[in-house]
């Protein structure tokens, strides 16, 4: 059976609700498209299917972020009340014409993704509000947008997993603020590191567009690539990849601190070498050594990857109305319920009269009874255990100073200043550190016994690291059935399996890279943030939050580069359309009046605008004249903002770090910290029943050891001293 058969949700047709309904038809909810007699805004969208323009179906953008769900046509307040109050969650924009009718309904879980600013519906101004886009494109050129709608579906994301944390909760009303879930899926990081100081490729107290310089790529013989060189591990595979030229193992480039202080030649002399290769040639060769390499992917090659077929993330469809067509699938395997199958968007109230409503076995649990297992490193897995202890589980992150989690490799006083790192900070807020060494058959023991009591595991090691400890689902479940674990890689099982990554080498792998360019850069360079990291692991809370209100146990495996790929699903159905690889949009929308990102009065000050409507057009035109690019830049990216923002033009200033400094929401929380000092971080971006869920200071390497295995483990004083002192734990 389908995960969440019988788990019914009614999403208010809107791009902010698209993404979250998305998730939940696709782990076999029963979801509800609530659409006017004009349909859902997504269905005007262009491209379209060829030769089917004048269809409510053709919008391809609508055909890919709509499988699986029913669409119903809603004209008065009573038909909408009548369907809500026999739901089980309502997912609601703020400024939707529904949005007021919704107050009084009786359904358990209502979740609104809010505007409070004005962003509007284009993704660029959500984008700049994230300062993500600050650090997105080439430093001589404007700032570059994102492709489809990441700021749109980062909020989507919160709202599916508070959705779910609610129906746990036994239910609620939880607001999701737009603005703020656009920071924390994005940029989470940004405000932390203004905190300390420091920076961090492009972010932070030196916010610039680094281009290729942050995570180079390279030409190659037939392509590009990217690769990171962090360690002197990872420059010995680099050389080798090379086949060990002279010039760098044995001249001045074989000294490390030579190569930081000669970069610049450094990049040019290798990038000779690397261009009489293949792409191909170096990402397998570079691999099987354990260098961090990736080809930057059109589209087109993307889907035709010998791992991206094996794993079918793209599933061929047929379609009632257009045949044939190929879509991605849901970013998520799961072992212990049915695998959804791919139904095709719905035509518009397709789905007639709803039924009367089944029952779906969820039940409530708390939230502080759970003990969740983290065996995660960087960014996915912590972020995302991180979450959910910042909503009351009790997450134990195992950690040693022997295998340091590489975020907590550089910190205020730098290399090895192990508890003062603000990017670990961030991303393990509310965390119990347990401080084990794995190489140990005693650490390993203490570490089982804690997966057989634990409700969730999470873990994303590389492949068959977990396996070696005996900690995977298949040794865990065997003593622990009712286990719930995440694994989550960032290429997953298959050809690639162990192959190293992080975010940004995910981004230029899944194509979305390609994508994120202007028409005239030089080639593609995306961005330096660290896409997908800070949204693939928070969809995959979704099943399992899921699987606890069933309290059944559940395999969870969610390859990192399958959500890169989810959040370009349009894109991707418009390559299946098309002849040759599809470009990067840059800025531009043709949907739009106005779509753009145009230069302000001061260094480097940008503002992003979005003309949505015909009034809105005779708004601009009567506050700035004809030109808008000539008006903004007599003006300061702050005032300019205010000033559009008083017309009703939605738009954002390319928010910096030195703005998000300034910025008092209360999404920042400053907190103390025993070594660190008060600095600041970025809490949660959700308000239930008004509230806002407190933020909890991170934990010093293995300050909870003792605490965790007398108080969770009930082991003897003698043994844990006798550990200790043998550095078996607290080191």
């Amino acid at each position: 059976m389908d995960l969440l058969a019988g788990f019914r949700v009614v999403e208010i047709a809107h791009p902010f609700t698209e993404f979250a309904g998305q998730i939940f038809a696709g782990l076999g909810a029963e979801v509800w498209l609530v659409e006017t007699a004009d349909g859902s805004p997504t269905r005007s969208r262009t491209p379209r299917v060829p030769g089917a323009e004048s269809s409510s179906r053709a919008s391809l953008a609508f055909l890919a972020r709509n499988t699986n769900k029913r669409s119903i046509v809603i004209e008065d307040a009573r038909a909408l009340t009548e369907l809500c109050n026999g739901a089980d969650v309502v997912l609601d924009c703020g400024s939707s014409v529904w949005h007021a009718a919704l107050t009084n309904v009786e359904t358990p879980v209502v979740v609104t993704i809010t505007d409070r600013l004005g962003l509007g519906n284009s993704s660029i101004v959500g984008f700049a509000a994230s300062g993500g886009m600050a650090s997105s494109g080439w430093a001589d050129r404007a700032p570059c947008n994102a492709p489809s709608w990441l700021a749109h579906d980062g909020a989507s994301i919160y709202a599916a997993v508070m959705a779910m944390v609610a129906t746990l909760n036994g239910g609620g009303r939880v607001e999701v603020p737009y603005e703020e879930a656009a920071v924390a899926s994005i940029t989470p990081w940004t405000r932390t590191l203004m905190s300390y100081g420091m920076q961090a490729a492009g972010q932070g107290i030196n916010t610039v567009r680094m281009g290729d310089a942050g995570f180079p790529i390279y030409a190659t013989a037939d392509g590009y690539v990217r690769i990171l060189l962090a360690t002197t591990k990872s420059w010995g595979a680099f050389v080798g990849m090379l086949g060990n030229p002279p010039d760098l193992t044995e001249g001045p480039f074989a000294d490390a601190e030579f190569r930081r202080e000669n970069a610049d030649a450094l990049k040019l002399l290798s990038a000779e070498l690397i261009s009489r290769q293949t792409t191909n040639e170096l990402f397998r060769r570079g691999q099987a050594l354990g260098l961090t390499i990736s080809p930057v992917y059109s589209l087109e090659e993307f889907r035709s990857d010998p791992h991206v077929r094996e794993r079918e993330v793209i599933a061929e469809v047929n379609d009632p109305e257009f045949g044939a067509m190929d879509l991605v699938r849901p970013p998520f395997r799961l072992t212990g319920a049915d695998v959804t199958q791919l139904r095709p968007a719905p035509a518009l109230g397709d789905g007639g009269t709803a039924p009367r409503h089944r029952s779906h076995g969820l039940a409530s649990r708390s939230l502080a009874d759970l003990t969740v297992l983290q065996l995660g490193v960087g960014a996915v897995v912590p972020e995302a255990a991180s979450m959910l202890a910042l909503l009351g589980a009790n997450v134990i992150k195992v950690e040693s100073r022997v295998h340091l989690d590489f975020l907590r490799n550089v910190g205020l006083n730098g290399p090895l200043d192990y508890d003062n790192c603000p990017n670990f900070n961030q991303l393990n807020l509310g965390t119990r550190s347990l401080a084990v060494d794995l190489r140990t058959e005693e650490g390993v023991d203490v570490v089982r016994q804690l997966a057989a009591r634990a409700d969730v595991i999470m873990e994303n090691m590389r492949g068959g690291v977990v396996e070696r400890w005996g900690l995977d689902y298949a040794s865990v479940r065997a003593v622990n059935p009712d286990v719930v674990y995440l694994s989550s890689q960032g290429f997953g099982r298959g050809v690639y399996d162990g192959f190293q990554s992080f975010g940004p080498n995910l981004q230029t792998f899944s194509g979305t890279t390609h994508l994120w360019a202007h028409a005239d850069d030089p080639f593609p360079v995306g961005t330096t943030l660290n896409h997908p990291d800070h949204v693939a692991g928070k969809q995959a809370l979704v099943p399992v939050l899921a699987a606890l209100a069933l309290r059944k146990g559940l395999f969870v495996e969610a390859a990192q580069f399958e959500a890169a790929a989810s959040l370009i699903s349009d894109r991707l159905l418009e390559q299946f359309y098309t002849d040759g690889p599809i470009a990067g949009r840059g800025n531009g929308d043709a949907d739009f009046l106005l779509h753009g990102c145009f230069p302000c009065e001061g260094e480097d000050a940008w503002i992003a605008v979005a003309v949505e409507s015909e009034d809105q057009q005779a708004r601009l035109t009567e506050a700035v004249g004809a030109d808008i690019a000539a008006w903004t830049s007599t003006r300061s990216a702050p005032d300019a903002e205010t000033e559009l923002r008083s017309f009703g033009i939605p738009c954002s200033r390319v928010v910096t770090g030195d703005d998000m400094a300034a910025n008092r929401s209360s999404l920042f929380a400053t907190l103390p910290h025993p070594t660190s000092g008060t600095r600041d971080y970025t809490g949660l971006p959700v308000l239930i029943e008004g509230e806002r869920p407190g933020a909890v200071r991170p934990p010093l390497l293995g300050e909870h050891t003792e605490e965790i295995l007398h108080g969770v483990l009930g082991m003897d004083e003698t043994v844990v001293a006798d550990y200790v002192a043998r550095k078996v734990v607290g080191y």
